[in-house]
């Protein structure tokens, strides 16, 4: 696997959380039949939070001149 990552792939990376985003916001849509359980919902929540952390970690390394 690569180990640096350029800024579209960072970019890329941001827009698929944005879209976990929304589709963890659908399951506050008044359509009941397909929402999340607590323990999903909280597990999704979980792996963008680590996903976003990793992201932040990869540009601190670019803006101080490291490889990402």
């Amino acid at each position: 696997m690569q180990d640096t990552r350029d800024l579209f792939q960072l970019s890329t990376e941001i827009e698929g959380v944005a879209m976990v985003i929304a589709g963890l916001g659908n399951q506050l849509d008044s359509n009941k039949a397909d929402i999340l359980n607590p323990s999903a919902m909280k597990s999704a929540l979980y792996g963008v939070q680590i996903h976003l952390e990793r992201i932040a970690e990869d540009l601190e390394k670019a803006e101080k001149g490291g490889a990402v």
